[in-house]
């Protein structure tokens, strides 16, 4: 196997693998990344058996072959190389020489034939999706969902899309998050309903489609599948049933607060620090003309802070956790933002107030303080 590639491409697809390789090197040879070259193409693929990806560059390719090497040593060799051309060629027992400018490595990597392959699927099937639309949705809910193994639904996101559009629903048990938009590109026969990792979709939002416009999105078996031109995502889907979200969203909410996201958002950042440093709770106090949020530490002392609002409504207090609300304001693009409360012992709602593309509601748990 040899081949030349430019430095600039090779680095760009090693990146993109990065977050898919396999960290606790349980599996050595989900380490590695595998190269395969062929037709003035160099193919790479990097999985952990749960997600994989494949992508390709351009290469000058003299003798077709394949080999695998350790993703987080070659990516650390090409990060440092100059801007030049490197040539691979592999010598006996898996042996890999990398030649660029001046620079000369030889590392050892593993045979291709124990590299697990990709599973296939037939794309024609599949249903293409705006991509900008679904990574701007996915960065409001991904944050959500939880890494707790012991829920194991929890770990992913609803992905459910169906003639109505496209809905995402991520939640940990203490709070949901949920968005609906219109992200097909053709009309959805049958409605697909999958729990997608959150992995895969931190992936997808971390990934460089490299100005992709359309991903196509497919799901077989129990995987999902998607592809822009020359990058492709394979993951198994989350087994279980998700919760009924639909009913953990407030109907009867009736105090309804408009506030700035930037003054609110300061305002509990500030006030949080004198939080308790596990539960980060926060009391939201509604009186008529403004809002109050303070916290109080036995070990650290208070703190409050008040944001005008324009309410007459009756007087209420609340706990929430501080960084659930935060989290909520730093995706929520928007520079205004609603807060629909009942009372005490009411899940709250935040919304934007501007009508977009799509329909965000993100729903809290109240705390006792």
């Amino acid at each position: 196997m040899e081949f030349t590639v430019q430095r600039e491409d090779l680095l760009r697809e090693l990146q993109r693998l990065q977050g898919v390789v396999e960290k606790k090197n349980t599996i050595p040879i989900l380490s590695n990344t595998f190269l395969s070259a062929g037709k003035n193409e160099l193919e790479l693929v990097a999985t952990d058996l749960e997600l994989g990806v494949r992508t390709s560059t351009r290469a000058k390719v003299t003798d077709p072959g394949a080999i695998t090497l350790s993703s987080k040593k070659i990516f650390e060799i090409v990060r440092l190389l100059p801007e030049d051309e490197i040539k691979f060629r592999v010598e006996e027992n898996n042996w890999v020489q990398l030649i660029c400018a001046r620079a000369r490595f030889r590392i050892v990597g593993l045979p291709k034939d124990d590299f697990p392959a990709l599973p296939s699927y037939d794309f024609g099937k599949a249903i293409p999706l705006d991509l900008k639309v679904l990574r701007t949705m996915v960065g409001k809910v991904l944050f959500a969902s939880t890494s707790d193994d012991t829920r194991y639904p929890l770990q992913g996101t609803l992905v459910i899309l169906n003639r109505d559009g496209l809905t995402l629903v991520a939640t940990d048990g203490h709070r949901l998050a949920c968005v609906s938009g219109k992200a097909a590109r053709k009309p959805v026969e049958k409605e697909i309903r999958v729990i997608v990792p959150r992995k895969t979709m931190s992936e997808l939002s971390r990934i460089d489609w490299e100005g992709a416009e359309e991903i196509l999105f497919g799901v077989h078996e129990s995987r999902v599948f998607m592809k822009t031109d020359r990058v492709i995502l394979v993951s198994n889907t989350v087994e279980g049933l998700f919760p009924a979200f639909e009913k953990v969203v407030p109907k009867e909410n009736d105090k309804v607060l408009e506030l700035s996201v930037q003054h609110f958002s300061d305002a509990v950042r500030r006030v949080s620090l004198l939080s308790n440093e596990r539960s980060r709770a926060v009391k939201i106090a509604l009186q008529p003309g403004k809002i109050e949020v303070s916290s109080s530490n036995p070990e650290m002392g208070e703190a409050r802070e008040s944001v005008e609002i324009d309410y007459r409504g009756a007087e209420m207090e609340i706990g929430f956790n501080a960084r659930y609300l935060l989290d909520f304001l730093g995706v929520v693009g928007e520079e205004r933002f609603a807060l629909h409360l009942k009372d005490e012992q009411t899940q709250g709602m935040m919304t934007p107030t501007a009508a977009g593309e799509s329909e965000y509601r993100y729903v809290v748990m109240p705390m006792r303080i």
